[in-house]
């Protein structure tokens, strides 16, 4: 009598299992609540190439936006929307070792375009202040979190998993 089928009925649910309890687990680390769903977050997201994730679902194509470095020099070009991104080729982040985790934030994610395209960057909506807000980025647990400062209160926090092992710098 073969053991095959119990085995890889029993191999079948422990798969699921492990996978219903990594997606809450995850969930729980990355999703958005909705009182983090405001003003700011409708208008201020963040760049990786040809990419735009940010919590506004209304975006247009056409529609502006101004870059700013994450680092310490001052910078902003303009990116404008082209269409609502659906693959992969038109966004990295939606790879598929990274678009199930970086779906979890809910943020939509927009194709879009720039005389230079960042590697990272972040972006608001034209006509939007920033006026005192500072930008920050850092790296941990195979993630890039953006963080919008006014003063010492954050106001604004992006995520971006990366799928890859990247030293910590977001506890300097």
């Amino acid at each position: 009598m073969s053991s095959g089928p119990v085995m890889s009925n029993l191999y079948s649910r422990l798969l699921s299992l492990t996978f219903i309890c990594l997606t809450t687990v995850l969930a729980g680390c990355v999703t958005v609540s909705p009182e983090r769903r405001n003003e700011v977050a409708e208008n201020i997201g963040w760049v990786s190439g040809s990419c735009l994730a940010i919590h506004n679902e209304t975006l247009q194509i056409g529609d502006e936006f101004v870059l700013h470095q994450v680092a310490d020099q001052p910078h902003s070009k303009k990116l404008t929307v082209i269409s609502r991104a659906q693959s992969a080729e038109q966004c990295v982040p939606l790879q598929a070792d990274r678009r199930f985790v970086n779906q979890l934030t809910d943020a939509t994610f927009y194709y879009v375009n720039a005389e230079q395209l960042p590697d990272l960057a972040v972006a608001s909506v034209k006509g939007y202040s920033t006026r005192g807000i500072t930008f920050r980025a850092c790296y941990s647990n195979q993630a890039v979190r953006f963080f919008g400062f006014k003063g010492d209160e954050k106001v604004w926090e992006g995520y971006y998993y990366i799928a890859a092992q990247v030293q910590n710098t977001c506890n300097r």
